[in-house]
């Protein structure tokens, strides 16, 4: 009887812990425009691209929180020439947000740093697939800072601005020059918009 008392003390306090959870939670659709180039290209231009995917975010506290998107990530760079390098990703990233203002308020600024893995779709150059020349991964530092806009209950506009540092170089290693110690790196800059809906009710 006492272990019986005991599974359901545990079982109690596990659906509150995740009653709570819940309501820290909030999931929904992200598109924007990348605006990519890379590093230590002589006279590399920007290239556009479409960022698009999924944004779930999970708040520690009202100030605070971590979010993970996942999204497609068109990235790449035109050369001198108007060559164009396009490459396309599935991206992860994850950062902790720092919010501004009070729970209940309909603007709320925010700041984050994170992460950013990527997995390499296709690579093309003037629309010639090449992509067994470039690195499948490409990791990336972020930081940016945007606004959460209720538009109503427990539905938010997410406008983001964030800058992607790559760490990684893009070309495969086994076609990079080992006298060659700079890397070909991604440089991104994001402007993306969201919708977020709340998973259960604050």
């Amino acid at each position: 009887m006492k272990n019986a008392l005991v599974i359901v003390i545990v079982l109690f306090i596990s659906t509150m812990g995740f009653a709570q959870e819940a309501d820290r939670m909030s999931l929904g659709p992200r598109i924007g425009v990348n605006f990519s180039n890379v590093s230590n290209v002589d006279d590399s231009k920007t290239l556009t691209g479409l960022a698009a995917g999924l944004t779930f975010t999970y708040s520690f506290t009202e100030k605070s929180g971590l979010t993970i998107d996942l999204l497609y990530s068109g990235e790449g760079f035109k050369d001198d020439a108007d060559n164009e390098l396009k490459l396309g990703y599935v991206q992860l990233p994850v950062y902790y947000n720092v919010f501004f203002g009070e729970l209940g308020s309909a603007f709320r600024p925010k700041v984050y740093v994170g992460i950013a893995p990527g997995l390499l779709l296709n690579a093309k150059a003037n629309d010639i697939d090449v992509k067994d020349s470039y690195n499948s991964i490409n990791f990336s530092l972020l930081g940016g800072l945007g606004f959460n806009y209720r538009l109503s209950d427990r539905i938010w506009l997410n406008t983001d601005l964030r800058a992607f540092i790559g760490l990684t170089d893009i070309r495969d290693k086994d076609l990079i020059d080992p006298q060659d110690d700079e890397n070909i790196a991604s440089r991104n800059i994001q402007l993306s918009v969201g919708v977020a809906y709340g998973l259960a009710k604050i």
